[in-house]
């Protein structure tokens, strides 16, 4: 059905596999690859911990690793921002 929608507004659909997007590291610049991948940094469900120690949520390290992984050079060819950028936010100050 996504598919479908997306062709009838002239969208672009590229479908691709999620595998070691997981296990392996956006902050340190990793490749989502086999050699790369290490069970052990998702903590906990939700928690990704990358080797430099910095905490993320897993589904965006995952999400960040997807783009990589279509995209591999996004960065070096123009992609300069994407729409996923997550901030701390502190709900006493809304």
């Amino acid at each position: 059905m996504l598919q479908y929608k997306a062709q009838e507004a002239e969208i672009k659909v590229i479908l691709t596999e999620e595998s070691y997007t997981s296990g392996t590291s956006f902050p340190d610049d990793e490749m989502p690859v086999k050699q790369n991948y290490r069970k052990t940094r998702r903590i906990h469900r939700g928690l990704f911990v990358s080797e430099n120690g910095i905490k993320m949520n897993a589904d965006i390290n995952a999400s960040y690793q997807i783009l990589k992984k279509v995209f591999p050079t996004a960065y070096a060819n123009g992609i300069e921002d994407v729409g996923l950028h997550p901030v701390k936010v502190n709900a006493a100050f809304l």
